[in-house]
């Protein structure tokens, strides 16, 4: 057995109705807020409302300035303007109450704000991992991205079409405060979305070089609970599949901590950095499945388990077939979620896909070289063709 660290500084607080507690909470942190949310969602369905009256009849509150412009990818110009409204306010706390890109948005302005610097500066820091930020609490809307529990954010470059992740011990959350009946009133194509993007994630740490005993426990726990709950979740909305999808993706961004994204993820950013319209669980549906039929057989143990979690029957099958198995499982999955799209339903092209596979060497190299096997320039060329063709 190989050695391995695990570290996550983490308050995790899973109740419903715990959003009740988001001001005192927020409170032991700072009394100034940053309140960074999505652009629609929580106006349309009346919660923005209520968060905002939570604070306001908090006496340990002394301000909320609300950051209402989180793009579907957070990007750089984004972050500037959540910035700018930390230091012009003064303001000493960070609340995001949203999904990944909300959460992402906060984290990174967090990092900026607290030491004056751009993105760029942070990315090319040597001393990133220990900089400081200010306080974050973190309220997931969607069960997905586990960005509530990581210390991980990702943001657009729209000028030069790159997505960059940064890693910060002093982005994990002060508080994550996850309260399953705010997901409850998510689109279809959201719980989809969002839903395989934790499974993603469950994926690639389970089967990544980073992987570890420990991180093998939440993935696994991951990804049996979403094999169970998510098409329930996406077609009736229950409430015990949409609160298990809740754990799945606190369970998934654990596991995301050590055992780290691989391949997936690396190529999805950089389509979603093509094109920030393309929701980042679809943009991984679309290479999830060209990626597998290469990786499977890197690693047969763990991808025959993973079929296994997600209820395909491997007990006369021989280890070959089974790691194979995994393939039907999640495609299957893909069809029901209705997630089976192409890229160029998206307007990539041939050429595009050539840029994007040199950036892939350049912007994610961590997650290339963090996958189950080695994979080339040309590998992920074919993987990018398939699913421009949606095979």
């Amino acid at each position: 057995m190989k050695g391995f660290s695990f570290y996550a500084p983490l308050r995790i607080i899973f109740e419903k109705g715990g959003i009740e507690k988001l001001a005192q909470l927020t409170s032991r942190n700072g009394r100034r807020v940053l309140l960074v949310v999505g652009r629609n969602h929580l106006k349309k369905t009346g919660q923005l409302d209520k968060i905002l009256d939570i604070f306001k009849r908090s006496s340990k509150i002394e301000e909320v300035v609300l950051f209402d412009r989180t793009p579907q990818n957070p990007d750089i110009e984004a972050i500037e303007d959540a910035t700018e409204e930390i230091r012009k306010n003064r303001l000493d706390v960070v609340v995001s109450v949203g999904g990944g890109s909300a959460m992402d948005l906060a984290k990174v302005a967090s990092l900026c704000a607290k030491n004056n610097r751009t993105v760029w500066d942070l990315y090319n820091d040597d001393s990133l991992s220990v900089l400081d930020a200010f306080n974050l609490v973190c309220v997931p809307t969607t069960s997905g991205s586990g960005s509530e529990v990581t210390r991980y954010a990702v943001f657009n470059d729209n000028r030069k079409k790159v997505k960059i992740a940064l890693s910060s011990f002093s982005i994990y959350p002060k508080v994550s405060l996850i309260d399953p009946t705010l997901t409850y009133t998510m689109p279809e194509s959201v719980i989809a979305n969002t839903g395989f993007d934790a499974l993603s994630h469950a994926i690639e740490a389970y089967t990544s070089k980073s992987a570890s005993p420990i991180t093998d426990l939440y993935c696994r726990e991951a990804i049996s609970l979403i094999g169970v709950n998510l098409v329930g979740a996406f077609k009736e909305k229950r409430e015990k599949y949409m609160d298990n999808m809740s754990l799945a993706a606190m369970f998934a961004g654990m596991a995301l901590n050590v055992g780290r994204a691989s391949l997936p993820h690396a190529l999805e950013h950089n389509l979603s950095a093509y094109n920030p319209d393309l929701p980042h669980g679809l943009g991984l549906a679309m290479v999830m499945i060209p990626f597998l039929k290469r990786a499977v057989y890197c690693n047969k143990e763990k991808f025959s388990d993973i079929a296994y979690l997600l209820g395909r029957d491997i007990s006369n099958e021989s280890l070959t077939k089974a790691a194979e198995m995994c393939i039907d499982a999640v495609g299957e999955l893909i069809d029901k979620l209705n997630l089976k799209k192409s890229l160029k339903d998206f307007g990539f092209d041939r050429k595009t896909i050539e840029r994007m596979v040199e950036d892939n060497f350049w912007t994610m190299s961590h997650g290339i070289q963090n996958s189950p096997c080695e994979f080339t320039k040309q590998d992920i060329l074919n993987i990018y063709l398939e699913a421009l063709e949606g095979r």
